[in-house]
């Protein structure tokens, strides 16, 4: 995690452990020096877990994509490590997201439908974003997993050694093309947080946009650009300029994806639209005779000819499967702990605000791309943003005393020095 004592960082004073003498401590030193920078060592095996997500559109199963899989995987790591951050707020937040299930149990057993399997997803999300909100992954490694993952499809893709179930659209291993566009979002928003200085980050920028332009998912691409725009001016602008910001690039962005679904760019897509039109009508018909409970798990689903569709929009999925409270609730998370929409505060740290662009993006997506509010990465950036944006690191005992010292020379200052800074407690 970032140095929480660098500006809006997660900010904590706490006391100074009496450093250990002689290769241990310059040891000891040199390892906290490297994780308070955010470029020290990468976990491998977190680095590994982010790479899994390269298949989230794959099936390993019949009813086990390979997203959730990763995502299994991350919370089996996870819970065997102790955390690092302590989140504000953190056992109410989660006993809300667990009342949450448990209506949309009640609501789907009253309606009839099965909820079985689609609850036992919805409860993997949440301890998904639980344990990275507490730190018990390294972002940082996870992160650069999932650009690399991104970054190996391409070629293996043009190879033909992956699907190909759009062509001439990039999907790879992700399966669909609009589960390739958000995972190119996300992680080309996402991959800011690994890196440093302006002329990296704008490379990586154009790569990913390139790669993100490849899948041809429009919504992607004006998701993408809606969270460049707000990284760009989040930090310059007031809550209230912020909200005005935001309707305005709402009405942008309709006009943007109305406008690349005419432009030949991205080929003819008289098909495709024609189908999704039809999805639309369908689901808006559905919506209409929804209680405000809701109809249950399931619900969020037509069938056009044969063949059952999840709808594109998520928050119209949200509403019909758990009515007003399950939309307002998920909608609310997402914009308040992911997007900080009413934060104060007028400049964050740039972890923080990148996650706060990775939400921005999701949310976009949400709106065409069909199911993505509850989806592993929606999660995802939802946990990363709540770490940086409710969390502070917990203090561990002596073992663990690498944690509280002042990073200083150790070739220049003997033990004895190790003394709190006057302006700030030491901090990892």
């Amino acid at each position: 995690m970032r140095d929480p004592a660098e500006p809006g960082a997660m900010e904590e004073h706490r006391s100074v452990h009496d450093a250990p003498s002689g290769a241990l401590e310059r040891r000891l030193l040199a390892v906290g020096h490297s994780v308070r920078t955010f470029a020290g060592p990468i976990v491998l095996l977190d680095c590994l877990l982010g790479f899994l997500f390269m298949w989230a559109g794959y099936p390993i199963t019949a009813t086990l994509p390979g997203g959730v899989a990763a995502a299994v995987a991350v919370i089996a790591v996870g819970v065997f490590r102790p955390s690092t951050l302590k989140v504000k707020w953190g056992s109410l937040l989660f006993l809300l997201g667990m009342a949450l299930l448990v209506f949309l149990v009640v609501v789907s057993m009253l309606n009839g439908q099965p909820w079985t399997q689609r609850i036992g997803k919805f409860a993997l999300l949440l301890l998904l974003c639980s344990v990275l909100a507490t730190g018990r992954i390294n972002v940082r490694s996870l992160v650069i997993g999932g650009c690399l993952g991104a970054v190996v499809n391409v070629p293996l893709f043009y190879a033909g050694l992956t699907p190909n179930n759009y062509p001439p659209y990039l999907t790879g291993f992700y399966g669909d093309k609009n589960v390739a566009g958000l995972y190119y979002v996300v992680w080309g928003i996402l991959g800011l947080l690994a890196l440093r200085g302006r002329f990296t980050s704008l490379a990586w920028i154009v790569v990913s946009f390139g790669l993100l332009f490849a899948t041809g998912s429009r919504t992607s691409i004006a998701a993408y650009l809606g969270a460049l725009a707000w990284l760009a001016f989040r930090n310059r602008v007031g809550v209230s300029y912020r909200l005005i910001y935001a309707a305005l690039g709402l009405v942008t962005l309709t006009w943007a994806v109305n406008n690349l679904a005419e432009s030949k760019v991205f080929g003819d897509r008289t098909g495709s639209d024609w189908y999704r039109e039809q999805v639309e009508l369908a689901m808006q018909s559905k919506a209409d005779i929804t209680p405000w409970y809701g109809l249950g798990l399931n619900e969020g689903q037509v069938v056009i000819g044969t063949r059952p569709q999840w709808f594109h929009d998520s928050y119209v999925q949200a509403f019909v499967e758990g009515g007003y409270p399950n939309l307002w609730i998920v909608t609310g998370a997402f914009l308040l702990l992911g997007v900080g929409l009413l934060d104060r505060r007028l400049h964050i740290s740039r972890e923080l605000l990148v996650a706060e662009g990775a939400t921005i993006a999701m949310m976009v997506c949400a709106w065409k791309l069909g199911e993505t509010l509850m989806t592993p990465a929606a999660f995802l950036i939802l946990g990363i943003a709540v770490a940086y944006r409710l969390g502070t690191p917990i203090e561990r005992d002596d073992v663990w005393a690498w944690q509280h010292l002042e990073f200083v020379d150790p070739e220049q200052t003997s033990p004895k020095k190790h003394q709190p800074s006057p302006s700030r407690g030491a901090t990892l």
